[in-house]
């Protein structure tokens, strides 16, 4: 139903290299979603092939947004110098640490930072999907490879002195390569999960003239690609989106039916040509309780022609992470 990886296809890829151009790096990112708490929650770790001294560059960062919150926390490392001999099943950058195990099914992370702190285990829900492998391939210049795997999580989440028990569903993403922010026009980068197993990912991308569709479904113990994605969405005062209806195909003839509304959202100028719009929301799949963790992206020029809260998108903050 789907092309699986091979064991331990999720190894680090990218190591130090002078000669590299230094948009060449490689991300995790793990993606919490707890929209019953107000909040959504971004765990994300990178490596550059270009870094200082011999070294590869790394950085990691601890991210909590939404009305839960009083304040979003962006709390970043970066520019840490790192062996070619560290790796994703003992990963160690300034405040956190992650480890991968080979069949790509079980991770751990931690993140001590000032105001939030993470100690989460993730068992995978469905195999790790690459897409260099499956249906339409990955564009070269959003990677050379990427992965999508849904999860279940346990652990705690400590943010400004509270405490909070997690045991839920998240997300999380691998990728490695070239990483070109302006070559997409749009991007819906989605990702629903619940009960029994059920883990859903989609990502459409237009760009070059073209719009191509990548993802799987996974439910009643069935894996198959994502072939098609028809969604409605509503938006507030500051283009986010508020509200989704999907219908999602699949290449055993399924269809799955989404719908999300409102948790906790984040506007992510990760660069100048193109900006995250995130969201944890409260979802239902085939009408059966779930959360899901919905990205777009767009041109901030596009965003400020359709916001309507009067304020124009501009600057950066530190986790742009693109430097021109």
């Amino acid at each position: 139903m789907i092309h699986r990886l091979e064991r331990g296809a999720e190894r680090r890829h990218i190591f130090y290299d002078p000669e590299s151009h230094p948009d060449v790096r490689e991300s995790l990112a793990y993606l919490l979603p707890l929209p019953e708490l107000g909040l959504g929650v971004i765990f994300y770790t990178w490596v550059h092939a270009l870094g200082p001294d011999g070294l590869a560059r790394a950085g990691a960062a601890g991210i909590v947004y939404g009305p839960g919150v009083a304040e979003t926390v962006f709390e970043v490392t970066d520019g840490i110098g790192v062996p070619d001999s560290l790796s994703f099943d003992d990963w160690r950058v300034g405040p956190a640490t992650m480890t991968l195990t080979d069949d790509m099914m079980d991770s751990r992370i931690t993140f001590a930072g000032e105001r939030v702190r993470l100690d989460l285990d993730w068992a995978g829900s469905n195999p790790a999907f690459g897409y260099r492998a499956n249906r339409n391939g990955c564009p070269e210049w959003l990677a050379a490879d990427r992965t999508e795997q849904g999860a279940r999580v346990t652990g705690t989440l400590h943010i400004d002195g509270t405490d909070h028990r997690v045991d839920g569903f998240g997300h999380r993403d691998h990728s490695w390569g070239m990483r070109d922010w302006g070559g997409a026009t749009h991007w819906k980068w989605w990702n629903v999960m619940a009960d029994g197993g059920t883990a859903i990912h989609v990502m459409e991308l237009q760009y070059f003239g073209r719009t191509t569709l990548h993802g799987y479904v996974q439910k009643d113990g069935i894996i198959a690609t994502a072939t098609g994605l028809d969604a409605e969405m509503t938006f507030d005062e500051r283009f986010v989106h508020t509200a989704v209806t999907a219908t999602v195909t699949d290449e055993s003839g399924r269809v799955t039916e989404i719908t999300c509304r409102r948790g906790a959202d984040l506007q992510w100028p990760v660069s100048p040509r193109l900006w995250l719009h995130e969201a944890s929301m409260h979802a239902t799949v085939d009408g059966r309780p779930a959360v899901a963790y919905l990205e777009c992206a767009w041109p901030p020029e596009y965003i400020a022609h359709h916001r309507t809260d009067g304020v124009r998108p501009g600057g950066r903050n530190e986790l742009t992470l693109d430097r021109d």
